[in-house]
């Protein structure tokens, strides 16, 4: 359902926005549909500070970078229900559309490969369509974090929905770090420089 952005929004202010996707809960904290929430508190921890119940449908917090202003997000609707919590905040802190980025899982990237784009379909990604839909436009910037692809006889759903590999687990904290890295320089020196520097595939095999 496609929601009047214009009514809610007439007292927009600029500030970015990061929006982690994924689903609440513990059963699936460890799951590749969640690695969007890992990111987001990744970024808690490097700044020290904690999401704050807004309500039902997301947890927030507004911060600084490099006297910027940010709000990090988790929405707590479910990954398909995503598009109403993201109307939630944009209405709760005043956001402008482009200052959204939707950080969330890609099973068309290999494991660790960071995209930052800033437009474009959802790509089959459930959670992303939700947003789409909602917010009536695809121009939302996304940074995709891949977690490869199922084998050729999987099931899509099982795959996002299982956890990670042991193997892949240990290079977690890789992959994490460098999407915060490449968010973080989104908001100190802009789009184009997150991209040209993080895009792209990550060395694992040399990480450890």
């Amino acid at each position: 359902m496609s929601l009047d952005l214009d009514s809610a929004c007439q007292n927009r202010i600029s500030r970015y926005a990061f929006i982690g996707l994924g689903n609440p809960g513990v059963k699936y904290e460890s799951t590749r549909h969640n690695i969007g929430f890992r990111v987001i508190d990744a970024w808690l921890r490097r700044l020290d500070i904690q999401l704050t119940p807004i309500s039902d449908s997301f947890h927030g917090v507004l911060t600084t970078i490099d006297q910027n202003d940010i709000v990090l997000m988790k929405p707590m609707t479910y990954m398909n229900l995503s598009g109403l919590a993201v109307f939630d905040a944009i209405k709760y802190y005043a956001l402008n559309l482009d200052a959204l980025v939707v950080i969330y899982d890609d099973v068309h990237l290999p494991i660790g490969s960071l995209r930052l784009r800033g437009k474009g379909s959802h790509g089959g990604h459930n959670g992303l369509a939700s947003v789409i839909d909602t917010l009536a436009t695809d121009s939302i910037t996304r940074q995709r974090i891949g977690v490869g692809e199922p084998s050729e006889d999987g099931n899509l759903v099982d795959y996002v929905l299982d956890s990670f590999t042991n193997p892949e687990e240990r290079l977690l904290p890789v992959i994490v770090d460098r999407a915060c890295d490449q968010l973080e320089t989104f908001v100190t020196d802009g789009w184009m420089e997150a991209a040209s520097r993080y895009n792209g595939a990550i060395d694992l095999k040399n990480s450890n």
